[in-house]
């Protein structure tokens, strides 16, 4: 009876042993732990159009006809923007003595007149006397007189005038923002002078 009575109690032990859970011991190394690395990414700004009201863009590449309709409507701005800042150069490229002096071609580019609202200043070839003999017309002013410029149709207008030693100088402008042509008549002591050429931008000392 003691032997059966041992061989119960180690059975009822071993169950016992069976039935409690077993700790597993993990060792994790320090190379096996993923790491995750965050990357901030720059989106694009948001562009909102409204599809409903207003045309959607064309995304056609222009035809040779448009390109030049671009060009031409480009150029008649940068006349119009430089008119409206009232800072500009004239170049001449044709001269004459009004009313009926000859017609001479100007081929020096160091002859300019240049407008700006605070200052102008004036190079020009011009014809004196008689015999049409051609000297220059080379002067500075710090005071721009009854300045008017109006645009009718395709063609800038502008008037002013100036001083110099005592001296009235009249200046007459016709623009066109088309062609490009320009039109300059100076009255001055010694007579009118006429003036064909463009305007643009000052774009060095001369």
């Amino acid at each position: 009876m003691r032997l059966l009575a041992l061989l119960l109690a180690l059975c009822a032990i071993s169950a016992a042993q069976a039935q409690q859970p077993t700790a597993a011991t993990i060792t994790a190394q320090r190379d096996s732990v993923p790491t995750t690395t965050i990357v901030p990414v720059q989106q694009a700004p948001l562009t909102l159009r409204d599809t409903i009201s207003a045309p959607a863009p064309d995304s056609r590449p222009m035809n040779h006809r448009q390109r030049r309709e671009e060009r031409a409507r480009r150029y008649a701005m940068t006349i119009d923007s430089l008119v409206a800042t009232r800072s500009f150069a004239f170049y001449p490229t044709v001269m004459q003595a009004v009313p009926d002096g000859e017609i001479r071609l100007v081929y020096a580019d160091y002859f300019y007149a240049y407008i700006s609202p605070v200052d102008l200043e004036v190079h020009l070839p011009l014809e004196r006397g008689a015999m049409r003999q051609v000297s220059m017309m080379n002067f500075d002013s710090d005071r721009i007189e009854n300045y008017v410029s109006a645009k009718f149709q395709t063609q800038w207008n502008i008037s002013f005038s100036a001083r110099d030693d005592g001296r009235q100088y009249d200046f007459s402008l016709m623009i066109s923002p088309v062609t490009g042509q320009t039109e300059l008549t100076v009255e001055g002591p010694d007579g009118a002078m006429r003036y064909v050429g463009s305007v643009g931008q000052r774009s060095r000392e001369r």
